[in-house]
């Protein structure tokens, strides 16, 4: 977010883990999780970005149908509902961490720092490569300085304790806008590729950090598979007549995204094996979502709609990058639960769901959770 398909151990793990824990919300008693701290880009954003001073943000999740589902109105979560983070929140019968940047908002059970446009690495390493990215951007860094001011505001010498006995840290999704802006000012895959080291440097680095804060138990979620994105689809089509899979993907970026996700896990077994006392998970994101696509008439989703935006108009994908999702002029799909796709880049509040469900199951396991 190396090919299409699968890794076979993560495909097992997925089956393994369906077959032993019956229920996500078993999770309070038997992890003892009372707060969650969630950093990360658009994925996971609850309401940061509108809250941006400055922000200008090309899909208008302050605007509706954004939140039409399940909130009755935009929250800034971009999705028609709700998004894995809150699921995630929920699984442990807590309540949906708030935005940071929401000073009215309760904290009392974790917070959300994620900013939608976020990068890994900050604007100073892009712009020497010719990058340019928004004067408002909060990377991974930032959000970092946000976590650590918020700990010494409310539990000071205590956060320490706090993060080792109870806590859960969601470290991102990261990469997928650094990559993405690379892309779309025209760099090749090539040099792109050349990236992955230092993002995942950055990611690598910055769990550290809160392992030295405390924290004993992390969740790294991977890139989606980003050939499986309307957004890609429209606006970088293969070149290679057979850059297609049997979905309509396009393989090379797919690829891409698994080798970031390859080299991710690669970094986080060598943490692991550094800080063995720290349980740090990799989130299969890239595999929860070819699952949903690869089985989706199972799932609900309307296979003739598979890789089409609900929220958007025009074209194959339902997506124009000069008319999207939150422009006056566009309304949603009247069956967004038959949809895995929302707006072109981010999911259904349904996608999201069942994506949850699998990631969930998974992360338990490996957090020696029992049940």
């Amino acid at each position: 977010m190396a090919s299409l398909s699968l890794p076979k151990l993560s495909f097992f793990l997925l089956v393994i883990t369906f077959a032993y824990f019956s229920s996500p919300s078993a999770a309070q008693t038997k992890c003892n999780i009372r707060s969650v701290y969630q950093l990360g880009d658009s994925l996971a954003d609850a309401g940061n970005v509108i809250r941006t001073p400055g922000a200008s943000i090309i899909f208008r999740a302050n605007q509706a149908p954004y939140g039409e589902t399940f909130f009755r109105r935009p929250t800034g979560r971009f999705s028609n509902g709700r998004i894995i983070i809150d699921y995630i929140s929920s699984a442990f019968k807590l309540s949906f961490l708030n935005a940071y940047l929401d000073r009215r908002a309760s904290f009392s059970q974790g917070v959300n720092f994620a900013v939608a446009g976020a990068t890994a690495l900050n604007s100073s390493f892009w712009a020497a490569r010719g990058i340019r990215l928004p004067t408002w951007n909060t990377p991974l860094a930032a959000q970092l300085g946000w976590f650590k001011s918020h700990l010494q505001s409310t539990c000071g010498s205590n956060c320490a304790q706090t993060l080792r006995s109870s806590s859960l840290i969601v470290m991102g999704e990261w990469g997928g806008n650094d990559y993405y802006n690379g892309f779309f000012q025209k760099k090749q895959l090539p040099e792109v590729r050349t990236y992955v080291p230092f993002v995942v440097a950055g990611i690598m680095k910055s769990i550290k950090d809160v392992i030295q804060l405390g924290a004993t138990r992390i969740l790294v979620p991977g890139i989606y598979p980003l050939g499986c994105l309307p957004l890609y689809l429209t606006s970088f089509p293969d070149s290679n007549a057979n850059g297609y899979d049997q979905l309509g993907c396009l393989r090379n970026y797919n690829d891409f995204a698994s080798y970031h996700n390859r080299y991710l896990t690669r970094g986080l077994a060598s943490l692991q094996r550094e800080f063995p006392n720290v349980r740090i998970v990799y989130g299969d994101y890239y595999g929860a979502l070819l699952t949903l696509l690869r089985s989706a008439s199972s799932f609900g989703f309307n296979q003739n709609t598979l890789l089409s935006a609900c929220c958007g108009t025009g074209g194959r994908y339902n997506f124009n990058f000069r008319t999207v999702c939150g422009s006056a002029s566009v309304r949603a799909c009247s069956n967004p639960a038959q949809y895995v796709h929302w707006d072109g880049i981010h999911l259904t509040d349904e996608a999201h769901r069942h994506m949850t469900d699998i990631v969930v199951k998974d992360m338990l396991s490996r957090f020696g959770c029992t049940v």
